[in-house]
């Protein structure tokens, strides 16, 4: 029977155990990386319906301008120009609902195929950028012009938070388990050098027919093979799994830095221009506008650059709230903290 002085067996079950976390938190970190790509595809699906919409509306609204100006123009109260500007206009913008419905259908193919569905089996998502309601990690509260130190306060509590929940994360959790793996192994090899011990019974039958019978012990000497150059091998390796952890924590540390700096500035600028957002007083005025077009008391570039203007401003929605969603699966990939942290689907809005 071999007996193993030094517990080597312990030292082999424990870097087996490691070995284990360490394939464990590469599986997580793997599926963070997903999720968090999964989230990109899919707020980028959004954004592109949301800009098909626009290029839907703005066509639609072109054509009818231009019918009605075809109307005038048999009356006699349109000028031939005005309908060659619309007529122009209408195409430009049919190309673009063309575009935009082929990115949108685009996208959804992407975020089909990187589910592990068919790309034509997705027809429709369900959501709208407008719906989401965003927010810092571990704070409610929006920005406004009179509370700006108290915004400061909340992103400086939600960088220290994120900086938290990156020394956490798998990628750098399986590098502290490799560190784990090799220490076992260190220790494996500082065992080894204690030499095993091989102890039974001992049987002989002799030529003259004597029966000899006993226990006998046997142990290497440790004189050529000791055992000191596998022992600072594994010295080596683990000091170079600790440079490689701590590497991987502050690389993690200042991922999430720049991920929750982006996202805070996104995040600041959309609720600044919600708080200044006059969009909701442009269809009103539009709708006046084009009265006042019909009645013959403005003309028609006054009314297509009205239109272009409210085109324009929902564009620029859009762009905002693209930003504010990239960058927070941006946050969600570089940290690791749920999704439900920073937004939430607000029920009131259609």
């Amino acid at each position: 029977q071999t007996i193993q002085l030094a517990h080597q067996q312990g030292f082999r079950e424990q870097g087996a155990r490691c070995t284990l976390n360490s394939t464990r938190w590469n599986i997580h970190q793997a599926e963070l990386l997903t999720l968090a790509q999964t989230q990109r595809l899919y707020f980028t699906s959004l954004y592109q319906r949301g800009i098909q919409t626009l290029a839907e509306a703005s066509h639609n609204n072109n054509l009818q301008l231009l019918g009605i100006l075809e109307k005038q123009l048999n009356a006699g109260a349109a000028t031939a120009a005005d309908v060659a500007i619309v007529r122009v206009d209408a195409a430009s913008t049919r190309q673009q609902q063309t575009l935009a419905t082929a990115n949108y259908r685009n996208a959804l193919r992407d975020l089909a195929r990187y589910i592990g569905m068919q790309p034509n089996a997705l027809p429709e998502i369900s959501g709208d950028l407008h719906q989401f309601r965003w927010q810092l990690p571990g704070h409610s509260g929006s920005k406004s012009e009179s509370d700006a130190e108290g915004w400061d306060y909340a992103v400086a509590d939600s960088v220290n938070a994120v900086a938290e929940w990156a020394k956490s994360r798998p990628d750098v959790m399986a590098a502290q388990s490799d560190v784990d793996v090799s220490r076992a192994n260190l220790g494996l090899a500082s065992a080894s050098k204690t030499p095993d011990l091989q102890i039974g019974p001992y049987y002989q039958a002799t030529a003259d027919s004597s029966t000899l019978l006993g226990f006998r012990a046997q142990m290497d000497l440790p004189v050529f093979n000791n055992g000191v150059p596998l022992e600072r091998q594994r010295l080596a390796e683990y000091h170079q799994r600790i440079t490689a952890w701590s590497q991987a924590q502050k690389r993690a540390e200042l991922e999430a830095e720049a991920a929750i700096d982006r996202y805070a500035t996104a995040l600041a600028v959309v609720q600044s221009e919600t708080s200044k957002d006059t969009s909701s007083d442009l269809p009103s005025e539009l709708s006046g506008l084009e009265k006042q077009f019909l009645a013959g008391e403005v003309d028609v570039v006054r009314v297509v650059q009205a239109r272009n203007s409210l085109i324009l401003n929902r564009r620029a929605r859009l762009d905002l709230l693209n930003e504010l969603s990239q960058s927070a699966a941006n946050l969600i990939a570089a940290t690791g903290i749920p999704v439900e942290t920073i937004v939430q689907m607000d029920v009131r809005k259609d």
